[in-house]
């Protein structure tokens, strides 16, 4: 008995193939509105994520180097937790013209999306300011246009021109992906192709030489290689087990459809970044999910022998992503900033000197600077690694005479613990239980988040 894909014959699924756009779509809006929802009950700010306040305070200061940045100084901050949700929809409606262009099925189609919307990295492109969400957007805005077969596609070099200004990681992935289906693919050789990769590389230069774009942008966060691209392992981004499963089922699909060549150059260069820059799990999670799309419809189009048990396999997959997707939106409500955070913060704007320098975990420097007006000890440019050894040399002292002079060669004058701080520091010993000294004063104290003043040495 041949019965290859039950679901061609079920009335329902071609409804929700022919009206999938609306549907999920729908899907989406509803992803957006519950971390939203949960947010106003709680008081805390709409926007999350470190990055959404490194654009924000980078617009206040007149960094100019981002197309973010340039953005918000247009855009009041009140909108801003608008502009993810109209990102990722943005996203979503590209994807269908270009799936027309290159003859994606309606199923595999509905699947990739699908999937797109319920990876932890995606659901948090919707609730915080990401400049890859932003690449994205350009990108299958570039490339609808690029596919146009008449003089319209010379209108790609902007959307294209626009993405390559973004970090140089990206731009060179831009560049890189372009030009492999240039000559590679469509081996063809026309001047528009020239032109359009030396305009890139040019943009690129551009934002490396004069603007000091950094290689990879980020990372926002305290980066865990061993658990950032796995969502249930309790980061705040990456894609869920469930989904890891059907990308090899998808990448094993395409080694025997013999795609192999055209899978491993991406695979290896975002298996290479993620170890770099955690911050590209965006990439790499994509990625993921086109193979867990592709090893999905693998399995539906598969001659099983007893067909309950393929209905069963592919009911626990599809489960398991949802759950997965649940219970990241129920991690959410634990993101930062808090509404502790914000109040600590602004506490800090109105009650101390305007050229006060304020020492917090590195993470929480971007609420500094957009809450508290005030200068973070580490600093606000994505240099990193630089930010965090000098963290983990305050933060684990042990001594005074080991804390104090780092204090007072980085200027600090006000030191905000936040909560979490207060969770993850040693309470007995280390940064904690120095802040006992007389040199410190508490300013501040509510619901476990404070403010201390560090005082010159009495001469």
């Amino acid at each position: 008995m041949n019965n290859k894909n039950p679901l061609k014959k079920n009335s329902y699924f071609d409804h929700l193939l022919r009206y999938q756009k609306i549907y999920l779509c729908m899907l989406l809006v509803i992803l957006f509105a519950v971390p939203l929802a949960s947010n106003y009950r709680q008081e805390k700010p709409l926007l999350m994520g470190g990055e959404s306040y490194y654009y924000l305070s980078s617009a206040q200061q007149e960094l100019p180097y981002h197309p973010l940045t340039l953005l918000f100084r247009i855009i009041p901050d009140s909108l801003a937790y608008l502009v993810p949700p109209l990102l990722s929809l943005g996203i979503i409606l590209l994807v269908y013209p270009l799936a027309r262009k290159i003859d994606i099925s309606e199923e595999k189609l509905f699947f990739i999306v699908l999937f797109y919307i319920l990876t932890p990295t995606y659901i948090f492109t919707s609730v915080t300011l990401s400049s890859y969400s932003l690449f994205l957007l350009l990108v299958l805005l570039g490339v609808n246009l690029l596919l146009l077969e008449t003089t319209k596609r010379y209108l790609a070099l902007l959307p294209f021109l626009l993405a390559s200004w973004n970090d140089t990681f990206s731009g060179l992935l831009l560049l890189g992906s372009l030009a492999g289906y240039f000559f590679l693919v469509k081996k063809s050789k026309e001047r528009f192709q020239h032109l359009l990769l030396i305009s890139i590389a040019a943009m690129m230069a551009l934002n490396t030489l004069l603007l000091k774009a950094p290689f990879f942008l980020g990372s926002f966060t305290v980066q865990d290689k061993a658990a950032d691209l796995i969502s249930d392992l309790g980061s705040f981004s990456g894609v869920g087990v469930f989904a890891i499963l059907l990308a090899v089922v998808g990448f094993i699909a395409s080694w025997q459809k013999k795609n192999i060549l055209l899978l491993l150059p991406p695979l290896t260069v975002l298996t290479a970044a993620y170890f770099f820059n955690t911050h590209t799990t965006f990439f790499f999670s994509l990625f993921i999910v086109i193979l867990a799309a592709v090893g999905f419809a693998t399995l539906l189009e598969q001659n099983w022998k007893l067909s309950f048990l393929r209905n069963a396999v592919l009911l626990l997959l599809l489960l398991g992503i949802s759950f997965s997707a649940v219970a990241y939106l129920g991690r959410l409500s634990e993101y930062q900033p808090t509404a502790i955070d914000q109040d600590a913060l602004e506490w800090i704007r109105q009650n101390t000197d305007q050229e006060a320098v304020v020492l917090s975990a590195p993470e929480n420097s971007y609420y500094i600077s957009h809450f508290a007006k005030r200068k973070p000890v580490f600093a606000l440019h994505l240099d990193y690694r630089d930010n965090y050894q000098l963290s983990q040399d305050i933060f684990t002292a042990f001594y005074i005479d080991q804390l104090f002079p780092l204090l007072e060669k980085n200027k600090v004058s006000i030191i905000y613990v936040s909560e979490e701080m207060k969770q993850s520091l040693p309470q007995e010993q280390e940064f904690l239980f120095l802040l006992q000294n007389e040199r410190f004063k508490l300013l501040y104290s509510a619901e476990n988040a404070e403010v201390w003043s560090f005082e010159e040495e009495k001469k």
